[in-house]
Formats: C-alpha cells, sequence, structure tokens
C-alpha cells in the first residue's frame, strides 16, 4: 500500500511533466511569433542570439503559471470557463516581460509585439494541450463522444465515490448509453490510496474522500454519486458529513447486479441518498444450498405475513420454490396487496388465508387442510407504547396465538417451526417484550415434548418496518420540526428487513430444536445522532431548521437493549454472524402455562384490568404457575406501582 511521501511523489512527477511541456511549448509558440513578424529577414545570427532570450521567457511563463496554480488543477475535464486562469497567467507574465524590458531592456532588439504575439501562442498551444479532449473529433469525455451531436444540454459534472466493481460498471456502461450526452463524470475519489492518480475507464482518480469538498468547488461538481460496499456506518456517516458541506446532490449506485440487469441501452438508474443507507451494513449472505434443499418443494406457512417482516419472508421464500406458500394475516388489504406482488413477480403456488392466529379453531382448519412442512411465525404485535395499555391483546395473539399455532405445528408433525422474538424479550422491561420471552419458554418445553424443531430468532429493530422510528422522524422532518426523542443516551441496534428475513432462513437451516439464535448486530446507534442525520440529510440545520424535542421515555422503554442474557452463552454457527444462545433456564410445565394464560384471559372481566393483565404477562414469563395466584394477592396495588421500571426483570434461572 502507498504511503503519503509516495502519492507526494507521484503529484510531483504529475507537475513535472506539465512544466516540461511548457517549456517546450514556449519555445515553440515565440519561434512562430518571430517568423510570423519577421518572416525569412532573420538571420542565423539573429536566431542564435534570440535563442539565449527564451530562457528568462519559459522562467517567467512557467513561474506565474505555479503561482497561479496552473499546474494544480485538473484540465483532463476542465470546461471553457477554466481557460480563464490561463489566460490570466499569460496577461500577467506578458505584462512583467514588458516591464522588465522597458525597464532593464532584457530583449534590445525584440520589438514588444514579439512578447505579445508569443503570448499569445503560448496560449493557444497550452489550451490545446489541456483541452485535447474537447478538440479532437471523436474524441470522448466521460463516455460523452464529443462533436455527436447528441450533446443538446449542459452535461452535469459528476463525482464518483468509489473505484470498485460497481463504479467501474457504471462508468463502463455509461461510455456506451445514451444517457453519456448527460453525465460528464469528471472523476472518482477512493480513500484506497493506492488507486490515487490511477485512470479507470478514461477516468482519473483524483484524491481520497476527504477531499470531496475541495473537488467539489475546484471542478465546480454538480453530483456526487456513491458507490461503496462493505463499508461501516462510521464511514458512511463520515462520507454523507463531508458530501453535505457541499451544494451537490448526493446519488446512490445500484449494486452490480442491478446495473447488469439494467442492460447496456436501458437509462442507468441512481436514486437519492435515504436514511436506510446511513444504518446498512454489510450484506449477509445465506448459504443458498442448504436453504435450497430445506425449502425446495415443501409447503410453507408463513403467519403475519402482510407485515413487514412477512412480506419480505414470502418474497425471500418463493426463490427457493416451494411447492406451496400459505400467507396467513388478518389484515386483508395487505394480504391482497402482498399476493398481486407475488404473482406478478413469481410462479409460485400462493394461497391467501385470512385469519387470527388467536383464533383456535380457524388455525387448527388451516393445519388439517394444508399440512404445512414448515412454519414461520412472524404474527404478533410489536409496538412497545400501544401494548402497555392494551396488555389483554398481547396476551391474546401473541402468547395465545403462539400456542394455537406451535401446538397445531406439533400435532400435525410439522418439520420446523421458526418464531420470530426480540431483543426486547432480553431482560424485557415492557408488555410486549415479556409476551415474547414467555413464548420462548412455552416453545422451549414444547420442543422437548415434540418431533417438530422448534427455533426462536431474536433481533433488534428493522429498518423501514411499520411504525418504526426511521418513518416516524421523516414525516416530523417534512412538517417542519419537532423531531421528538425520547432520551439523549437512548441507542438501538438496527437490521435491514433483508438482513432480519436471511437470519430467519438460516435459523430454520441450522435448527436443531430448542434453539435460540441472534445476530451479530454490529454497533448500537444512538437515536438523537439518527435524528441529526436525518436532517441534515435533507440539507437542514439541527435546532435552526428543525429542532429536537426530549420527550421522554415512554412506558415499557429502556435506554439500551441487549440480544442475550449475561447467563446465555453465544456459540458459534456455520455462519460467522449468527450466534446460537446456550443457556440453562428452568422451563414451565406445558398444562400450567395453558392454565395460567386461561386464567389471564378471565382478568379483563374484573376491575382494574389493564394493570393486572399487565403484571400477570410478567409474572407468566417468570413462572406461570404462580401468576394468578400472585395477582389475587395483590388486588390493592395501584395502578402507578405496576409501572413496567417496578416490575422486576426477568432472568433465566
Amino acid at each position: 500500500m502507498m504511503n503519503k511521501r509516495s502519492i507526494l511523489w507521484n503529484k510531483a512527477i504529475q507537475t513535472m511533466r506539465r512544466i516540461l511541456l511548457d517549456s517546450i511549448l514556449i519555445p515553440v509558440a515565440f519561434y512562430v511569433a518571430l517568423f510570423t513578424l519577421f518572416g525569412g529577414d532573420c538571420t542565423g545570427e539573429q536566431v542564435t542570439r534570440w535563442s539565449g532570450y527564451l530562457l528568462p521567457i519559459a522562467g517567467v511563463h512557467i513561474a506565474i503559471n505555479a503561482l497561479a496554480g496552473i499546474y494544480r488543477r485538473l484540465w483532463a475535464y476542465a470546461d471553457l470557463r477554466d481557460a480563464w486562469h490561463v489566460l490570466r497567467a499569460t496577461l500577467i507574465s506578458t505584462l512583467l516581460l514588458l516591464s522588465a524590458n522597458a525597464a532593464w531592456s532584457w530583449f534590445p532588439d525584440w520589438p514588444a509585439s514579439v512578447l505579445v504575439l508569443g503570448g499569445l501562442f503560448f496560449a493557444l498551444l497550452s489550451s490545446g494541450a489541456k483541452y485535447r479532449r474537447y478538440l479532437l473529433p471523436g474524441s470522448t469525455v466521460s463516455g460523452k463522444r464529443v462533436g455527436s451531436g447528441r450533446n443538446e444540454t449542459v452535461p452535469e459534472r459528476v463525482l464518483i465515490v468509489g473505484t470498485n466493481s460497481v463504479a467501474r460498471q457504471f462508468t463502463a456502461r455509461l461510455s456506451r448509453n445514451h444517457q453519456s450526452a448527460l453525465l460528464n463524470v469528471v472523476g472518482y475519489v477512493d480513500n484506497d490510496v493506492t488507486t490515487d492518480g490511477m485512470w479507470i475507464n478514461g477516468i482519473e482518480v483524483l484524491g481520497t474522500m476527504v477531499q470531496i469538498p475541495e473537488l467539489v468547488e475546484t471542478l465546480r461538481i454538480d453530483v456526487v454519486i456513491i458507490a461503496l460496499r462493505d463499508v461501516s456506518r462510521a464511514v458512511l456517516w463520515d462520507l454523507i458529513a463531508l458530501c453535505q458541506k457541499t451544494s451537490a446532490q448526493i446519488k446512490v449506485l445500484p449494486d452490480v447486479d442491478a446495473l447488469m440487469d439494467q442492460g447496456y441501452e436501458s437509462p442507468l438508474t441512481f436514486r437519492d441518498l435515504h436514511v436506510e443507507d446511513l444504518l446498512q451494513r454489510r450484506p449477509l449472505q445465506i448459504n443458498q444450498h442448504l436453504c435450497q434443499s430445506l425449502l425446495r418443494d415443501k409447503v410453507i406457512l408463513v403467519t403475519g405475513a402482510a407485515g413487514s417482516i412477512g412480506s419480505e419472508l414470502c418474497r425471500q421464500l418463493c426463490r427457493f420454490q416451494p411447492a406451496q406458500l400459505l400467507t396467513l394475516d388478518n389484515n386483508e388489504t395487505e394480504l391482497f396487496n402482498l399476493n398481486l406482488a407475488l404473482n406478478r413477480e413469481y410462479d409460485i403456488p400462493v394461497l391467501l388465508l385470512l385469519a387470527d392466529v388467536a383464533d383456535k379453531q380457524r388455525i387448527a382448519a388451516v393445519f388439517r387442510e394444508h399440512r404445512p412442512h414448515l412454519v414461520f411465525h412472524a404474527a404478533a404485535y410489536k409496538h412497545v407504547p400501544l401494548m402497555e395499555t392494551n396488555p389483554d391483546q398481547s396476551l391474546r395473539v401473541n402468547i395465545q396465538g403462539t400456542i394455537n399455532v406451535s401446538e397445531m405445528a406439533h400435532r400435525h408433525h410439522v418439520q420446523r417451526f421458526v418464531f420470530i422474538s426480540t431483543d426486547k424479550a432480553v431482560e424485557p422491561s415492557s408488555v410486549m417484550g415479556a409476551s415474547k420471552y414467555a413464548c420462548e419458554l412455552w416453545l422451549r418445553a414444547l420442543n422437548a415434548k415434540s418431533e417438530t424443531m422448534f427455533t426462536a430468532v431474536r433481533f433488534g429493530n428493522v429498518v423501514g418496518s411499520r411504525g418504526s422510528v426511521l418513518p416516524i422522524f421523516a414525516k416530523q422532518i417534512e412538517q417542519g420540526g419537532p423531531v421528538t426523542v425520547t432520551h439523549k443516551e437512548m441507542k438501538r441496534y438496527f437490521m435491514s428487513i433483508p438482513e432480519a428475513v436471511n437470519l430467519l432462513l438460516e435459523a430454520a437451516a441450522y435448527g436443531r430444536g430448542g434453539d435460540v439464535f441472534m445476530l451479530d448486530m454490529g454497533e448500537e446507534v444512538r437515536i438523537q445522532d439518527l435524528a441529526e442525520r436525518m436532517i441534515r440529510l435533507k440539507g437542514l440545520r439541527v435546532h435552526k431548521d428543525i429542532p429536537i424535542q426530549y420527550i421522554g421515555m415512554r412506558p415499557g422503554e429502556k435506554l439500551r437493549e441487549a440480544l442475550s442474557y449475561h447467563a446465555e452463552q453465544q456459540l458459534p454457527t456455520p455462519h460467522p454472524r449468527v450466534f446460537r444462545l446456550k443457556g440453562e433456564v428452568a422451563l414451565p410445565s406445558l398444562a400450567q402455562f395453558k392454565t395460567a394464560v386461561s386464567r389471564l384471559e378471565r382478568i379483563p372481566e374484573q376491575r382494574d384490568a389493564v394493570q393486572f393483565l399487565r403484571q400477570g404477562i410478567f409474572q407468566l414469563a417468570r413462572q406461570p404457575f404462580a401468576a394468578v395466584d400472585q395477582l389475587r394477592e395483590e388486588m390493592a396495588v395501584s395502578v402507578d406501582s405496576l409501572h413496567p421500571s417496578d416490575v422486576p426483570k426477568i432472568k433465566p434461572a
């Protein structure tokens, strides 16, 4: 890898080449001026004497060019506005030479017209060398054929961040695409210093990312296109911060596969930068062969299929050619829309099942009629504050719904059952988190008595899911603020929906029954930092254009989440970013668990139902056989004293 000294040495060599070129052009220009003015009247003695004048003339012109920054400028993609810098330097040099000649008679037998005409010829020759790409017929500028008759509008000047396969594929295709008349790729920047000064597809690598603000200003860049892959969030955030210091638009290139799909003549697409890009991590690659052997020609049931994760899961499952995909949800509109999308993209038998997982008879009928081989259970209520005030629905859907679906899977000898859990199930402070942990305990207990392999998967916040913080912030910014943040120090893990789905498929493949899997979520993201970056992404100023308001933590929320208990050991799997969790925990009796749930379902008939149900769900996750008895002893407890922060944290025994 080249060090800084090597880079400076290469730049010095490039400057010396330009000076050497001028040292050749200056004598040529002045000889042409002499013979233009004197014709054949010049004697050999005069030519010899005049040749001695060329050294100070060249010295003055080269010195002024150096001071004017002519040798530091990037001329490969300059436009006619840059010619002024050459003319100005030549004018200053000519005036200095005329003044020196008048004061000290440097060139006693030369008229002033030689200095003026020689300077003019030098300016023309120098400009011709610098603008040769524009002047030569059929030459190309960033893939745009000059003089082809297609350049009816001024092309946008583009700087590409990255020199990887995506960037190279883009510039290569641009040279053969009709869009080339609209885009003038001025250069690349890349933090890989080994590429500095290189030419890729006829375009120069101009420097590193830290130079973006300077390059945008000096080269009048209109658009910065990001073509980076496999970079950390910190690097991407720093890059966006640099780009936001400029007036240039920020765009993002698709991946190589998307470029290949577009074809040479179809318009090359790049999109606006989304806030999801700020949270993107290196894609999670799955074992395609393993998943193919697991999913192909199988009947697969997905509950909660119309949700954010469920719908993406259905799309990914269709790629593996199942015999039939059963999509179950209680949202008729979104279920219908999902069916349209799947039928448009895949030739897979898809059956729509409008059902509520809490409806035991309906779920039993689904399993009896369709006999699925695999079940992905994504149906659940997930919004933490909503479940704090509606714990009966968390009990009905999250817990009873899981019991219904898992029992039917057990009775009908389903091969594998994958349950979608959450990081909020770890030491839960919310009803939603406690309900998910209770389901984990239930499934592990059921697995011990079943042929079906029951597996749970925990992951953090999903970018782009319904009700997530990103669309909320986006709407608040669009409305002019304020952006509401619960706490300055609140942090969360984030993952994309494709990452979540890939993890589910890995869990289905690796699960041996009674497993809990987690994903390497990378670095936590501070919610306030995310809000500030979203504001800046719109070109607005934090607190000046869009204020941030701190509203305090809501019931059930924690400052930080975790994906495993301290007592749980993280064991490796064949995938480096997927871990199996191992920890001893006291499993409930299935009969006692169901009895406790049944008794809790009758609590809404009593007074003060909400507070007792909330505590009942926490008790269910800790020791379900004692839940109702403890509630009866605590009937006098007030609503305030039952805030989730007062409930003991659940830990594995």
